[in-house]
């Protein structure tokens, strides 16, 4: 059966999209998501002219949390309007998702603000920075940061092989059956990332370990590559397909 590829801006290229209305469990899961972003953006009125000059500190932090959250969310996203699941195993690891996000945005916060004001001298300079966060508790608030990382997207690699299990009832073609197991592969080095950070708090020496969290930014290396092979991979699906 002759096939052309999918161009829209929403959509994409070789993938069908089947969801095409919000469900009530995508209106839920939006609404935890902009509850964990007023918990992030909720704080006091600044008291005076110093701390109002300070909150840009804030603004990045925020900004920072923003950036993760709007990337979790467009993982949702995608994933609903790819594959419009609403089952029972759909609807209890989404439900999982979206309490690891609330439980998770005070931690976020928490992390993101000490990360700048250490690295913008944004601490007053009478305090004591181990009062906030001492070299013994550095390692934990990165291994719990890196956990609650790790699960989320540990829920997505499920999600995503759940959707692959019921490909054939969601009628997914070859090409679309290259990119569901692309996700869950690029989900599972998510995860991978996160452990090693988590072993890496706990075997590296003191005077390091506050660094385990940046080994995060190499992420985008494996990443590159499985998207890559995958693009390549759902182009030829999808071309022997149309013939």
């Amino acid at each position: 059966m002759s096939q052309q590829p999918i161009k829209g801006i929403a959509e994409e290229k070789y993938f069908r999209w089947r969801g095409k209305e919000v469900s009530r469990t995508e209106n839920l899961s939006d609404i935890v998501f902009a509850m964990a972003l007023t918990l992030i953006v909720a704080s006091s009125v600044p008291s005076s002219f110093a701390e109002l000059t300070g909150l840009w500190r804030e603004g990045i932090a925020i900004g920072l949390c923003f950036t993760i959250l709007l990337l979790i969310w467009r993982i949702h996203f995608v994933f609903f309007r790819r594959y419009d699941l609403e089952d029972r195993t759909t609807m209890v690891l989404n439900s999982i998702l979206i309490f690891l996000i609330m439980i998770f945005a005070y931690p976020l916060k928490f992390l993101a603000m000490f990360l700048v004001n250490y690295f913008t001298e944004g601490f007053p300079a009478l305090l004591d920075i181990a009062t906030v966060l001492s070299l013994e508790q550095a390692p934990w608030l990165t291994a719990i940061y890196s956990i609650g990382y790790g699960v989320v997207y540990a829920v997505f690699a499920a999600m995503y092989a759940h959707a692959a299990k019921r490909a054939d009832d969601i009628g997914l073609n070859q090409a679309e059956r290259v990119l569901t197991t692309a996700a869950i592969h690029a989900n599972l080095v998510h995860v991978g990332f996160a452990g090693f950070v988590v072993l890496l708090t706990q075997i590296l020496p003191d005077a390091f370990v506050t660094m385990a969290g940046f080994f995060f930014v190499f992420l985008r290396i494996p990443l590159s590559i499985l998207g890559n092979k995958a693009a390549k991979k759902a182009k030829a699906a999808f071309v022997a397909d149309a013939s």
